[in-house]
């Protein structure tokens, strides 16, 4: 007999406090959450064992009770309160007589005289994006007979709304305790050979997989994680062999209750021998896979040529999703900018945003066809074309914008801005006019960086004609380093501008050389070029050669010292961003929005923006997911130098073959030493130990000086490591993929002149083939 049968006569005379699940939509404010999705089974023809509802409205009548009220109003100004402390004020609060006379004589037909469950509905219960499944308590077993046992497990489920564990999980999901109210579901005991769990989709396995986990007797101990149950798979919902004589019709009643629910479910159910039963279904609320909606789709990737050269260092680490959202606009627009200066074709990828720049893995990644011809650093497709006109007009332009940036950033930073005296507004004022100068800060540097480079490939021409590649290098290096060093400021950002600063993480920034300064750079460029079977044959020549040098040299050195110049610049004003977006953070954490300032960077800046402006941010429970997200991307290896598609299908980089790996030389000398592979630059090395390293950022530059010497995987002599390496004299070679791996632990010595690693010690020939 079915549920409406057996209550074809209580349905008519139904009261607000007790309610009959007949399929004709009981809503989720009076019944909760769980017995509302009964009762739409129900109406779907579905076999659901006879059940009614102790609704939420007698639920409200027990919490306006004095010793209910009280604890309410306790729990409200934020103490810290039992569960067995909760249990016993709604225990002295009770039920009417007349509710406890109705209960146990719905609890008496539902059960046809034997016992019965009780089960927490909450209002806030079997949700789409949160099932709060074991929050809540139920009572089994209980006997319909026995006045006293009812009202005790009614009340038992009313209580367990205001347990510890149920409070925490709500206010996680962002879900306010004002307005939640619980139902108390009564049905029979079913009297199960077997029960279990059915997922239309396995939360585990491919696509169109059905889960069945199966346990004897009920699925209590199955649901409750005390019971191991057996599971089978059903790919397609094709029902496999051996399988036991229920699951066929499970399958498909399971099925049809997704088809009718739009998604996939949560089924628990039950067999007696006879019939199958279903007690609940549920939206599934955890999917096969936690994507990073910030990164890049696989799908966008495929086809796509990718390279990390250059962006690495300007976008380095795995970047939370404010951090990115801003420095790969900022990033993205200089680009667009230089391009748009040196008159680049436009092309149809460059017309939206995030197409020159992908997140991928919370890493930033560079499209190498779409930012020029497969070129791997933007500085390339201006070297090509930086004796144009319009490239003559964009280095002059540059130039302007650089200094004059330069000039800002100072004045902000002797002007120091109290943030907590502004207001929403003015502090979104603020923040929007500083990512506009570092925007602007940011083309200029690109292309000051490309001028220099060009420069510095023009100088290392004219030099290349008197000697090997080695010496070249070595020479040119030299000339092109500034003659004044850039001091950064404490209030900078230390890596990449937005995020943390020197100040911020209680250390200074580099300040002096640790290395004895370089002989006079344009003396040993005449003595190389003297030294040479094709110097100068006379005199004039030699002058004029001289002169040349003189002016490439001066050239290159005024715009490293330019973009190192710019470059602080920018970090300051990323420092002075980060203080807004801590201000901010500060501020919702007072008003209990966030568990901690820095949970700020957690947000878009969508979200950010919205903030400010007073709305509420994602519930912790989307933030806390964040969080774990790019935790586990900082545990992956940084994304390879380059790469086709999504670099998950891409094998790990070939190690350097032999005991003499040749890379780029960057700095000048030799240095002999064990070498220490570091991932972060908060990791110890000696002065006499070599730093192998994958890639590097201004937050290094305290181990770059300190170093004995450095091995660098990807850059080249004109990235931030060479120049410092250059300028406080420590031997570097660059661009050996795998080698950090392969050097970690072994002795060896760095030519940086040679731009050669020769190891030294014993250890077998064999493992440099395994990085």
């Amino acid at each position: 007999m079915t549920g409406t049968e057996i209550f074809a006569t209580a349905t008519a005379s139904r009261r607000a406090d007790v309610l009959v699940l007949d399929g004709t939509g009981a809503g989720g404010d009076v019944v909760g959450g769980k017995a509302a999705a009964l009762d739409r089974l129900i109406g779907w023809g579905v076999q659901v064992p006879p059940a009614a509802c102790v609704t939420a409205n007698a639920y409200r009548a027990v919490a306006q009770q004095l010793p209910v009220a009280a604890l309410l109003e306790r729990l409200g100004r934020g103490d810290v309160v039992g569960a067995d402390e909760v249990d016993a004020a709604f225990l002295r609060a009770g039920l009417p007589e007349s509710l406890i006379d109705e209960v146990c004589a719905v609890a008496t037909r539902s059960g046809e005289g034997s016992s019965v469950a009780v089960r927490s509905s909450a209002t806030v219960e079997d949700m789409d994006s949160s099932s709060f499944a074991g929050q809540y308590h139920s009572v089994l077993d209980v006997d319909p007979a026995d006045r006293s046992a009812v009202e005790r497990a009614v009340l038992s489920v009313f209580s367990s709304l205001h347990h510890p564990a149920p409070r925490a999980y709500r206010k996680s999901l962002g879900i306010a305790d004002e307005g939640v109210a619980m139902a108390a579901l009564i049905m029979p005991m079913v009297a199960a050979l077997r029960s279990g769990v059915l997922f239309t989709q396995d939360p585990t396995g491919a696509p169109g997989t059905v889960r069945i986990e199966t346990v004897h007797g009920l699925a209590e101990g199955l649901v409750s994680g005390k019971q191991t149950p057996r599971v089978l798979t059903a790919p397609e919902g094709i029902v496999p062999d051996g399988a036991e004589v229920e699951v066929s019709g499970l399958v498909a009643v399971a099925g049809e209750i997704e088809r009718r629910a739009g998604c996939p479910q949560d089924v628990e159910w039950a067999w007696d021998g006879n019939r199958l039963w279903i007690v609940q279904a549920r939206p599934i609320t955890v999917h096969t896979a936690d994507l990073d909606p910030f990164d890049a789709a696989s799908q966008d990737l495929s086809g796509h040529d990718f390279t990390t050269a250059g962006i690495a260092e300007m976008l380095p680490g795995v970047l939370p999703p404010l951090r990115w959202d801003i420095c790969s606009f900022v990033v993205e627009e200089a680009l667009h900018t230089m391009f748009d200066a040196l008159g680049a074709p436009a092309r149809e990828a460059m017309a939206s945003p995030h197409q020159l720049l992908r997140r991928i893995r919370g890493r930033a990644a560079l499209d190498a066809a779409a930012a020029g011809g497969g070129v791997g650093h933007p500085s390339a497709r201006l070297g090509r074309l930086v004796h144009g006109v319009r490239a003559d007009r964009a280095r002059r332009r540059a130039v302007f914008d650089a200094d004059t940036v330069i000039v800002a950033a100072h004045e902000i930073e002797s002007t120091a801005v109290e943030l907590n005296a502004l207001t929403r507004c003015g502090l979104t004022r603020y923040h929007t006019a500083l990512v506009d100068l570092v925007t602007r800060a940011m083309a200029a540097e690109i292309t000051v960086a490309a001028d220099a480079g060009a420069i510095h490939g023009g100088l290392r021409r004219l030099l290349s004609r008197y000697g090997s590649d080695s010496d070249t290098d070595r020479v040119a290096g030299a000339l092109t380093i500034p003659e004044v060093m850039v001091v950064l400021s404490p209030r900078a950002s230390m890596a990449i501008f937005t995020g943390p600063t020197w100040s911020e993480v209680g250390q200074e920034p580099p300040t002096e050389p640790s290395h004895s300064s370089q002989p006079d750079a344009i003396d040993e460029a005449m003595k190389f070029i003297d030294a040479s079977p094709r110097r100068p044959k006379n005199d004039i020549t030699r002058w004029l050669r001289l002169r040349q040098v003189e002016r490439l040299t001066t050239e290159a050195r005024g715009q490293f010292e330019r973009r190192e110049r710019t470059k602080a610049a920018i970090l300051l004003l990323g420092g002075e961003i980060r203080r807004i977006h801590l201000e901010v953070g500060r501020r919702l954490t007072a008003e209990g929005v966030l568990a901690s300032a820095d949970d700020i960077e957690l947000l878009s800046v969508g979200e950010f923006r919205a903030a400010v402006s007073g709305r509420r941010p994602p519930v912790p429970a989307v933030l806390d997911r964040r969080r774990r997200r790019l935790r586990r991307q900082e545990q992956l290896d940084p994304l390879p130098q380059s790469f086709h598609g999504s670099p998950e299908a891409e094998p790990v980089a070939a190690a350097p073959h032999g005991r003499r790996l040749t890379g780029w030389s960057a700095g000048n000398g030799r240095f002999r030493g064990i070498a220490r592979r570091l991932t972060h630059p908060d990791q110890p090395l000696g002065s006499d130990e070599i730093l192998l390293a994958t890639t590097t950022d201004p937050s290094w530059a305290p181990l770059l000086m300190r170093c004995g010497a450095m091995v660098i995987e990807q850059g080249g002599p004109l990235s931030h490591a060479a120049i410092l390496a250059r300028e406080f004299g420590v031997p570097a070679v660059f661009n050996l993929p795998g080698a950090a791996r392969v050097l970690d632990g072994r002795l060896v010595e760095v030519d940086g002149s040679a731009g050669t690693v020769t190891i030294l010690d014993e250890g077998p020939s064999g493992d440099l083939s395994h990085a």
